[in-house]
């Protein structure tokens, strides 16, 4: 018979990072040490040039996993170009759609229940347990709904991953799966990327490749609420636990005060854009000390 640890789920965060977010790296690999449950695992995922940056944040809880171990052999990285990888399968594969998947990779790696995919650019500010947010055995899966129009791209978002699905298009589309600290279930990643492999009737990764626009969380949502349906594992929650600055301006001390000023008791992180380019150091003072 099992006992009662045998049926907890497993969970480890998953983050890739690079060179340029080293920083905002270390703060978050911190904040996971200090408020993470003890039994979360994290992995990092880096390129392979970019490991000997990282090579220190590794612990008994801390992995890194490499990108080029993970996505298939026919993508290379070519030395000196920036914004794409070379393909010999498809067109060259924009940076974007490599680090999508990649994401959609990691189940093939770890063998964790639960990959909660979070960005280096988010820190936590209060203990992590994700096992408190569980419904009978079912993992939160955010869905925001209301976003008709108000996130740019998402309406070709869900048509593209309609179409790798095999599902019709939603004609009054407004929901929104994206954000930070997203769970995923580590055997419907492995499902949903078989369901490509027949509707495409070729391998997953060569069905995203060539795409110019695609969101991972958007697809994976899709298929966890319209395939799978109470079968998915999950229960929708609408509710954002990080507090985000999203956009590209940078904050001042003062800016990061206010932001400060908006934690309450339901976020347990924060994310300040790593495209905001605020300081580092400044977002440790006033959040740290």
């Amino acid at each position: 018979m099992a006992t009662p640890s045998e049926n907890l789920l497993s969970y480890a965060l998953v983050t890739p990072s690079f060179r340029l977010d080293v920083d905002r790296c270390a703060l978050l690999v911190e904040s996971v040490e200090r408020w993470a449950a003890p039994y979360l695992r994290h992995y990092l995922v880096i390129d392979r040039r970019d490991v000997p940056m990282f090579k220190h944040f590794e612990s008994d809880r801390t992995q890194i996993l490499i990108v080029e171990d993970i996505v298939p052999r026919w993508l290379v990285r070519i030395p000196g170009v920036r914004r794409f990888w070379f393909s010999f399968r498809t067109r060259p594969v924009k940076n974007w759609i490599l680090q999508q998947i990649v994401k959609l990779s990691i189940p093939d790696v770890v063998g964790d229940d639960v990959l909660i995919y979070t960005d280096s650019d988010v820190f936590y500010v209060a203990p992590y347990d994700p096992r408190a947010y569980e419904r009978d055995g079912k993992v939160p899966l955010f869905v925001e709904t209301g976003q008709r129009g108000l996130i740019e791209n998402n309406d070709h978002w869900h048509s593209v991953a309609a179409r790798l699905l095999g599902l019709t298009p939603e004609a009054d589309y407004d929901t929104n799966y994206i954000g930070n600290a997203i769970c995923w279930r580590r055997d419907n990643v492995l499902k949903m990327n078989r369901l490509l492999e027949s509707v495409a009737n070729k391998s997953w990764e060569r069905a995203v490749a060539p795409l110019s626009g695609f969101s991972e969380y958007i697809l994976y949502g899709m298929y966890a609420n319209r395939v799978l349906g109470e079968a998915s594992g999950h229960w929708n929650d609408d509710k954002i636990r990080t507090l985000n600055h999203w956009t590209p301006a940078p904050l001042d001390m003062a800016g990061l005060q206010e932001l400060k000023s908006r934690l309450s008791p339901e976020y347990h992180s924060v994310m300040v854009s790593a495209k905001s380019r605020t300081p580092v150091a400044d977002i440790r003072k006033v959040f740290l000390q």
